[in-house]
């Protein structure tokens, strides 16, 4: 079985970033950027496997880029 790996990039505005990761104690934590972006993969239903999420913001956006591994049968 080989693993294709895929970037997703997303770039979400603070406010919706910070109320969807609220639970959260710190919300710039990898694992907080890992809960969006698993978020985000169940809404387009996607079954990818999220590895690393780098984070980076500005004033008004996060901007997130998360390797997302495909398994695939050869």
């Amino acid at each position: 079985m080989s693993i294709i790996v895929n970037h997703h990039r997303l770039c979400i505005p603070i406010a919706i970033y910070l109320e969807q990761v609220a639970d959260f104690t710190n919300p710039w934590d990898e694992r907080a950027y890992q809960a969006y972006t698993q978020h985000y993969l169940d809404e387009i239903h996607d079954e990818g496997i999220i590895g690393m999420v780098r984070q980076h913001r500005d004033d008004q956006y996060v901007y997130l880029d998360a390797a997302v591994r495909y398994p695939v049968e050869n």
